[in-house]
């Protein structure tokens, strides 16, 4: 029971630092995009890949600063904090459970935010960014692992979605990026088949 405990904190903890570092690179380099951009409203970024898939038109569009300041500034910081947690994880330091809770909340408001923006980019701006796929790949992992090592560590309150979840996570984690795919190639579908 100790060695499964310490196996799946490691793991949690490797899961954190990767898909963290994974989210700080996309989010660092679409905020020099970003830069880019402001400086130079011409510029032709390597972002901008075809007529769907370009930073350009996310970047430029009120959807890009949600808050009023560029959304990737956003991902640096909440990646660099998850980065934080998972070294601190990861080199054996504890939390109390309040952490552990607003870190998964924190999570599930970036999540929410990944899906309003998945749902922006599709049906109102009719664009995908790189960086912003990026970003959203990673915090769908990051969102459903910390649930799943909260309602273990009985940080979560016990219900039987929680423990549904916990039990199947795996079978879980693909089914949003297959969702995912299969709105981009109906949404975009002329570009595909035509």
């Amino acid at each position: 029971m100790i060695k499964s405990k310490i196996k799946m904190t490691k793991t949690y903890s490797y899961i954190l630092i990767i898909g963290s570092i994974i989210g700080l690179l996309a989010s660092f380099l679409l905020m020099l995009n970003t830069i880019s951009l402001i400086e130079n409203p011409q510029v032709d970024l390597p972002c901008n890949i075809n007529p769907f898939i370009s930073c350009s038109n996310a970047i430029l569009q009120e959807q890009g600063q949600v808050f009023g300041f560029p959304n990737p500034l956003l991902g640096i910081v909440s990646f660099s904090m998850l980065l934080a947690t998972g070294i601190m994880l990861a080199y054996g330091a504890r939390a109390h459970k309040t952490y552990w809770q607003l870190v998964n909340l924190g999570l599930l408001a970036s999540f929410v935010f990944v899906l309003w923006f998945i749902y922006q980019s599709l049906y109102v701006l009719g664009t995908l960014c790189v960086y912003c796929m990026v970003t959203w790949s990673v915090t769908w992992p990051l969102f459903l692992y910390t649930t799943v090592w909260n309602y273990r560590e009985k940080h979560l309150l016990e219900n039987p979605l929680l423990a549904y979840i916990s039990k199947n996570h795996k079978n879980i984690l693909p089914l949003f990026y297959i969702i995912v795919i299969v709105l981009i190639i109906w949404q975009f579908r002329d570009y595909f088949l035509y």
